[in-house]
């Protein structure tokens, strides 16, 4: 099944995505894939083309990261959200997918702009997936903003950064994960620049356990062994209509190992 690439417009200026189609006729809603900081909608390629089973998948990069344009300064979670609503109503009006309800998965920030745009248009997204719930306190978001901001390297002169950013990618990433996977998605992430860690200002400004608490939609909350593992399972009872699903032994990239795995549980969720 073929992954295309296309760009729509924005408030941002360019927007990059993904999208897949069905081989046979769509009879399922759009799925809209939103993607972790500060990564990018290749993280998703494992199993994009395993969801587009009777439905429209669409996996766009977040303005500033990817091939996306970027915001002239750190954009909110509600700026994301109203541009990847405004995609939806984009690829609507050019007939690529049908109007009307859609289904929205994401992973870390992607989860927290899915739930900004179920609590904003509660009558258009159906179901959420959610992979990793990044919800904390306001005394500890301001904390965790400023760890990461300290964390993320900053370009130098020598290769510092480098060799930090190699080193943070050890301890996250999956261990099942090639040195030449975490080479391709460490390079990536230099390409940003200083704006590698700006989708996090938007997270951690954010009150994503008020908005959670706000949810009615159906939500399934896939959990893996990362950095949010124990977060997400004390988190997760917010969500009045949320299923926990615990994912032990996984960490970041496990998908280009688990996709096949877990995506008829997806399906079977959003079906």
């Amino acid at each position: 099944m073929l992954v295309e690439k296309a760009y729509a417009p924005s408030r941002f200026g360019q927007l990059h995505y993904r999208i897949v189609r069905p081989d046979g006729p769509v009879t399922q809603p759009p799925l809209l894939v939103l993607h972790q900081t500060p990564s990018n909608s290749c993280e998703w390629m494992p199993i994009l083309p395993l969801l587009a089973r009777g439905r429209v998948v669409i996996a766009p990069d977040t303005p500033g990261y990817g091939m996306s344009d970027a915001p002239p300064e750190p954009a909110s979670i509600p700026d994301f959200a109203g541009v990847m609503a405004g995609l939806i109503d984009h690829l609507a009006a050019r007939g690529e997918i049908a109007g009307g309800n859609f289904d929205v998965m994401g992973a870390h920030t992607g989860s927290i702009i899915a739930t900004e745009l179920a609590v904003s248009l509660p009558a258009r997204v159906r179901r959420l997936v959610l992979f990793g719930l990044a919800a904390y306190p306001a005394h500890e978001r301001e904390r965790r903003l400023a760890m990461l901001l300290e964390k993320f390297p900053r370009p130098g002169a020598d290769l510092t950064h480098v060799e930090q950013l190699w080193a943070i990618f050890g301890e996250l990433g999956d261990a099942r994960m090639t040195s030449e996977q975490r080479h391709v998605a460490m390079a990536e992430c230099l390409r940003l620049g200083a704006r590698m860690p700006w989708g996090y200002m938007g997270v951690y400004r954010y009150d994503f356990l008020g908005a959670m608490a706000r949810v009615e939609q159906q939500a399934l909350v896939i959990n893996a062994q990362d950095d949010l593992w124990e977060v997400t399972q004390q988190v997760a009872p917010v969500l009045r209509h949320g299923r926990l699903w615990p994912l032990p032994g996984r960490a970041h990239g496990f998908l280009a190992f688990d996709a096949a795995e877990i995506a008829p549980d997806i399906l079977a969720f959003l079906s």
